[in-house]
């Protein structure tokens, strides 16, 4: 698949970085599918990349307490949306899992190829750690939103 700057900079992740940044970030960004029902992240791994889907849909799901093999839907995402951003901030384990709803292609860029665009391109780099805050926080909020619908569902 040949990459077009334009589609990248029409979603969040890649939002207010020029032409030029974009091509320096394109080389960084490797191409994976992913077949319906797989697997793409599991919950408690160790985690070292984000994935932009660019076809398909994936569920984000959470294990449950009382099954070993049940899991309960967080949220879907699809084109445009990314997944797995937390681990390139806090460094830590997978806090669900990620499954392909149906056949996904994704992008991916490792903390590896972050690092590599932090030592070329301080600029770019900036700003796709601006914009993975930007939809942590928007996810945030609506968890936020979420949990007060929630625990207030009586007359108040």
């Amino acid at each position: 698949m040949k990459i077009k700057k334009e589609f990248l900079q029409s979603h969040a992740l890649f939002g207010g970085i020029t032409d030029a940044d974009i091509e320096q970030i394109i080389p960084f960004l490797k191409e994976e599918t992913f077949d319906k029902g797989a697997f793409i992240i599991r919950e408690d791994e160790e985690g070292d990349m984000l994935h932009f889907i660019v076809e398909g849909s994936v569920e984000v799901v959470k294990r449950t307490h009382d099954e070993k093999d049940s899991y309960q839907q967080l949220a879907i995402f699809g084109p445009g949306d990314t997944f797995g951003e937390m681990e390139l901030i806090d460094i830590q384990k997978r806090s669900a899992s990620v499954r392909a709803l149906e056949g996904v292609s994704a992008l991916t860029l490792s903390n590896k190829d972050m690092y590599k665009l932090y030592h070329s391109n301080l600029k770019a780099y900036t700003m796709v750690i601006l914009n993975i805050a930007r939809e942590i926080s928007r996810r945030l909020r609506n968890m936020d939103r979420f949990l007060d619908r929630s625990l207030h569902v009586g007359p108040k």
